[in-house]
């Protein structure tokens, strides 16, 4: 018998281990702004410039 193929809508990305090229990337950018600093050195200026995701 054939075994049932999942679709994309099928799959229940919270549990994903892996994440998408695209959020993948923007997780990077968002490391690199960060760049290992605790959040209580983070001006409150910078957190828009961080968070801001897909910027084209």
């Amino acid at each position: 018998m054939k075994e049932k193929k999942k679709f994309i809508s099928e799959v229940d990305l919270n549990k994903s281990s892996v994440a998408c090229s695209p959020c993948l990337k923007e997780c990077k950018k968002i490391n690199e702004r960060v760049n290992n600093r605790k959040m209580s050195e983070i001006k409150t200026e910078e957190v828009p410039h961080i968070l801001k995701v897909f910027n084209f």
